[in-house]
């Protein structure tokens, strides 16, 4: 989310779900990524795809 502009609502939002994920167990974690990543569109998960790849090549 680098340059997006997002509005203040969704900013705080985010924080919440940020705080929320960082206190689940790997497992928790695993699952609520697995049910979100259903609910994604093509472009979403093609996207997905290449930030996982460039993490990946980072490590």
């Amino acid at each position: 989310m680098a340059q997006a502009k997002l509005d203040d609502n969704f900013r705080e939002e985010l924080k919440a779900i940020e705080q929320w994920f960082s206190v689940l167990s790997n497992c928790e974690r695993t699952t609520a990524l697995y049910s979100l990543l259903q609910q994604a569109t093509p472009v979403q998960i093609r996207f997905f795809i290449t930030v996982l790849q460039q993490m990946a090549q980072k490590e």
